[in-house]
């Protein structure tokens, strides 16, 4: 049985007042990992093959096992949670990051001349400590500050979408500037190596101004401020149904970008042209960015839930679109454009959702764990993101795909399809039936009422 809840209107609540430079500052943070985590995930396979020498399968071994060590993520939650400093509980660790975050990147693309052994050895360790460790320990704190610095929905919402928008910034600024910045510096191993310098200082400066322009304000509603135990917390966990559902829904968005390296796939065998890839994915994250910037005054009349649920249907017909000629390149980049533009209400609420349902599991649960609902949260994505890479692989394995091959059997071609056109819809129908089941919105100004109520009798 849940706790009975009064209706209280949106209006009622107290108002709060943040400033538009802090939801920039905090938009600075996902900026700054994207100049670092976009160019290095993006290129580091084509590094360690064809800068440093190690050979593809021995790659492909090195980023299947560190993809294992991701269960450290609700771990890094939990020790977020049990943080407490003066700058509060998610907030420090960008500012004790900051500088080894710029760091790792730096050393990723340092690999030294030494043995192929060596190469290894050195490429397993400091891919682990950028991404699993350091990028870990930067990222779980920044998702978890979101329901920190603010218990309104409509805040929350900024602060996401904000941040998405600078999110995608990042990632077309370093999609643009990588390779002419890696020749720019002689190329080679020494052209990469620069470039990650300049990456790895941005990294700082935005982690930087992320720490120094946010505040965390909100507090548990809880007489009780000991340490939640492990098992309790993943007990509410899993026993809380909006997380569970947004956890669903992240899985889905996830998966999609798993799948995204399809689109290269037929642009090589259908409109024999794979240098197409790169437009089609650029021309998307702007219709993103662009939708994103609509979004507010959508937000603010019809909801997260139902804006996301409205674009879903637009991504949707966006899909659908291809359908009419995937032959055609003008007509895949207008139904991809309309996917972008679909895609935004839900890229840039999601995080503020799974906020929401922090605040729903400390009304229903007498405790809050705001990095641990993060923690695992990144897990269930980067599970997913991994699951859309393993499923291309193993499609393509289903159609007997060739690698390499200038031309691929006919059920090659019907797999590439697949992926292609006929999954990514699927999934977009299961995300949409996931948001129509999620009702929290209609719920949480109550939730939110009698929580501050709450944390009011707790200071008394």
């Amino acid at each position: 049985m849940e706790p009975t809840l009064t209706p209280v209107a949106p209006s009622e609540l107290p108002s709060e007042k943040i400033a538009f430079s802090e939801k920039i500052s905090y938009g600075m943070g996902n900026l700054g990992t994207q100049m670092v985590f976009n160019p290095a995930t993006t290129f580091i396979v084509f590094y360690y093959t064809d800068i440093v020498g190690i050979a593809a399968a021995t790659v492909g071994t090195i980023l299947f096992l560190s993809r294992l060590l991701d269960v450290l993520n609700p771990f890094m939650g939990v020790l977020v949670d049990r943080t407490n400093s003066r700058f509060g509980k998610a907030r420090p660790w960008l500012l004790w990051m900051a500088i080894p975050f710029s760091i790792g990147a730096v050393l990723l693309f340092s690999v030294p001349s030494i043995s192929p052994a060596g190469k290894v050895i050195y490429a397993f360790i400091t891919y682990n400590l950028a991404f699993t460790l350091i990028y870990t320990a930067v990222d779980i704190p920044y998702s978890s500050m979101l329901p920190m610095m603010s218990a309104q929905s409509n805040q929350r919402t900024m602060f996401s979408i904000i941040r998405m928008i600078l999110a995608n910034g990042g990632v077309l600024l370093s999609f643009a500037v990588t390779l002419p910045l890696v020749q720019y510096f002689g190329g080679g191993a020494q052209g990469w190596h620069r470039a990650f310098l300049v990456f790895g200082a941005i990294s700082l400066v935005s982690l930087l101004i992320c720490f120094a322009g946010t505040k965390e304000r909100v507090r548990s509603s809880s007489a009780h401020k000991a340490a939640v135990p492990l098992k309790q917390g993943l007990t509410a966990l899993i026993r809380n149904k909006y997380w569970l559902l947004i956890a669903a829904l992240g899985m889905s968005l996830f998966l999609i970008l798993g799948l995204l390296v399809a689109n290269l796939y037929f642009c090589r065998y259908f409109l024999h042209r794979a240098e197409l890839f790169g437009p089609l994915m650029t021309m998307m994250v702007i219709a993103q960015i662009v939708g994103m910037m609509f979004c507010p005054p959508i937000v603010k009349k019809f909801g997260k839930r139902n804006t996301a649920i409205i674009g879903m249907i637009v991504t949707i017909i966006g899909q659908l679109i291809i359908f009419i000629d995937p032959m055609s390149y003008t007509v895949i980049v207008v139904g991809t454009v309309i996917k972008g533009l679909g895609a935004a209400p839900l890229v840039g609420t999601l995080f503020a959702m799974c906020a929401d349902t922090i605040e729903y599991g400390e009304w229903k649960f007498g405790f809050r764990t705001d990095g641990l609902v993060f923690g695992a949260t990144a897990l269930t994505m980067k599970i997913s993101i991994g699951l859309g890479n393993v499923i291309v692989g193993w499609i393509l394995a289903w159609g007997g795909y060739v690698s390499g091959a200038d031309v691929q059997s006919a059920s090659a071609l019907v797999s590439i399809k697949l992926l292609f056109l006929i999954l990514p819809l699927v999934i977009y129908f299961i995300a949409l039936a996931i948001l129509w089941a999620y009702k929290l919105d209609k719920h949480y100004p109550a939730i939110a009422a009698e929580l501050q109520q709450r944390r009011l009798a707790n200071t008394v």
